[in-house]
C-alpha cells in the first residue's frame, strides 16, 4: 500500500501545484489594469520574467545539480513567492515598485516550475510511469479550479486573488516537505553540469546547423502570439466588459481540458502527421484562433475559440520539444530541448510582452491579435520551408 502511494505521490503533488498556479496566473495582468497601470507598463513587467528566468534558471539548476538540493529549493521558492507577490497589493500607483516586485519575484518564481517538472521526469522514469501521464493531473486540477477562483473573485474582490495564492503555496510548501529524497537528491552516477558558459558552448555548434535554425526561426515567429495571449488576454478579456474574473475561470478551464487529449495522443498525432507537418497545421490553427479573437466576437464564440486554445498550446510544445531532441546530436539533445524552451518562452516573451503594449495603445486588440495572426501564418510557411528543405537533403542523399 506505502509504495503505491509513493508510485503516485508526484500526481497528488502537481494536481496541488496547478490549482497554486489557477490561483493568479490567468487574473494577475487584469489585475494589474484594474490597478490603473497601462498596456506598455504591463507589458513590461511581463517582460521581466522571461527576461530573469533567462539569467536565473541556469543558476538554480547549477545549485542543483552540484548539491542535490531540489527540495530545499523548492521550499525556498515556493516559501517566499507568494509573500513577494502579495507586495503588489501593496504597490498603489507607484509604477517603480510592481518593477521592483517583479523583479525580485521572478528570481524566485524562475525555480519553481522547472524544478518540479525535473523531480516530476526522475519520479515517473523510477516508477515506469511517462510524465505527460502525471503532467495531465495538473490540466485537470488548473481546469477544474481557475473557474471557482473566477467566480470567488467576482463575487469578493480580485484582491482574493492574493490570499488564494498565499494559501496554495503554502500547501505546496508543506508538501515539498514530503517529497521523496530519493527523486530531489543528486545522484553519485550523475555528472556534474556544464554550466553557463558550457551551454552556450554546446549551443553554437546547433545554432550554426542550418536544419536547426530553420525550426528556431518559425519557433519564434509563431511563438509570439502565445507569448502575446499569456500577457493580455486577461487585460482582452476586461475590455470586452462584463465581470472579467468569472469569464476567465470558465475559458481557461475550457482550455485546460482540451489540453488533456492532446497530451495524452500526442505521440499518436505526431506519429501520423510527421513533426514538421504538424508544426505547420498547428501554426495555421494558431492564426485562425488569433484572427477570432481581432473580431472582439460574442462570449460564445471565445468559448469555443478556446478549444482550439488548448489543442494548439499542447501540441505545438509536444510537437517542439519532440523534433528538438530527437533531430539532435546524441551530446546535445539536452541543450537543443533548452535552446527551444528559451526561444519559444523567455526571447518570445520579451519580444512579445514588450512590443506588445506599443500595439495595443496603438491601434488596440483588433491590430494586436490581427497581427499575431498573420505571424503565426508565416510561421507555417517557415515550418513549410523547413519540410522542403529536409526533403530535398533526402533526395540529394539518396542520389
Amino acid at each position: 500500500m506505502a509504495r503505491g502511494i509513493r508510485k503516485y505521490s508526484m500526481h497528488v503533488y502537481n494536481y496541488f501545484f496547478y490549482i497554486a498556479y489557477a490561483s493568479y496566473l490567468p487574473f494577475l495582468s487584469y489585475w494589474f489594469a484594474e490597478n490603473g497601470l497601462s498596456a506598455q507598463q504591463i507589458g513590461f513587467i511581463f517582460s521581466i520574467g522571461p527576461l530573469v528566468g533567462f539569467l536565473m534558471q541556469p543558476v538554480w539548476g547549477m545549485l542543483i545539480d552540484y548539491y542535490g538540493i531540489a527540495k530545499q529549493v523548492l521550499i525556498v521558492s515556493m516559501g517566499i513567492t507568494p509573500w513577494v507577490m502579495l507586495l503588489y497589493s501593496f504597490a498603489g500607483q507607484y509604477y517603480a515598485a510592481y518593477v521592483g516586485i517583479s523583479i525580485v519575484l521572478a528570481v524566485f518564481a524562475s525555480a519553481t516550475l522547472p524544478v518540479v517538472d525535473a523531480v516530476t521526469v526522475r519520479h515517473a522514469k523510477k516508477n515506469t510511469l511517462s510524465y505527460g501521464s502525471i503532467r495531465v493531473v495538473g490540466s485537470v486540477s488548473f481546469g477544474l479550479s481557475v473557474t471557482l477562483f473566477g467566480l470567488l473573485y467576482d463575487k469578493y474582490g480580485l484582491w482574493v486573488m492574493f490570499p488564494a495564492y498565499v494559501a496554495a503555496m503554502m500547501l505546496m510548501c508543506a508538501l515539498s516537505f514530503l517529497l521523496d529524497t530519493e527523486y530531489t537528491q543528486k545522484r553519485d552516477d550523475e555528472e556534474k553540469p556544464a554550466g553557463r558558459g558550457g551551454l552556450f558552448r554546446e549551443m553554437l555548434p546547433l545554432l550554426k546547423e542550418r536544419r536547426f535554425l530553420l525550426f528556431l526561426i518559425p519557433v519564434f515567429i509563431a511563438a509570439i502570439g502565445p507569448q502575446l495571449n499569456n500577457a493580455f488576454f486577461s487585460v482582452y478579456i476586461s475590455h470586452l466588459g462584463g465581470e472579467a474574473s468569472g469569464k476567465l475561470g470558465i475559458l481557461y478551464t475550457i482550455s485546460s481540458i482540451a489540453e488533456i487529449p492532446v497530451f495524452l495522443f500526442s505521440g499518436v498525432i505526431i506519429r501520423r502527421l510527421g513533426y514538421v507537418r504538424t508544426l505547420s497545421l498547428v501554426s495555421l490553427a494558431g492564426a485562425l484562433r488569433w484572427y477570432i479573437l481581432s473580431l472582439e466576437p460574442a462570449f460564445g464564440i471565445l468559448m469555443m475559440n478556446q478549444v482550439l486554445s488548448g489543442i494548439t498550446y499542447a501540441l505545438f510544445l509536444a510537437t517542439g520539444i519532440n523534433y528538438a531532441y530527437d533531430t539532435s546530436p546524441a551530446h546535445t539533445k539536452t541543450t537543443a530541448h533548452s535552446l527551444f524552451i528559451i526561444v519559444y518562452t523567455n526571447i518570445a516573451g520579451i519580444t512579445a510582452s514588450n512590443i506588445g503594449g506599443y500595439v495595443i495603445e496603438a491601434g488596440g486588440y483588433r491590430l494586436l491579435f490581427g497581427g499575431a495572426a498573420v505571424l503565426s501564418v508565416i510561421g507555417a510557411a517557415g515550418f513549410a520551408l523547413l519540410g522542403r528543405s529536409q526533403a530535398e537533403r533526402l533526395r540529394n542523399f539518396t542520389t
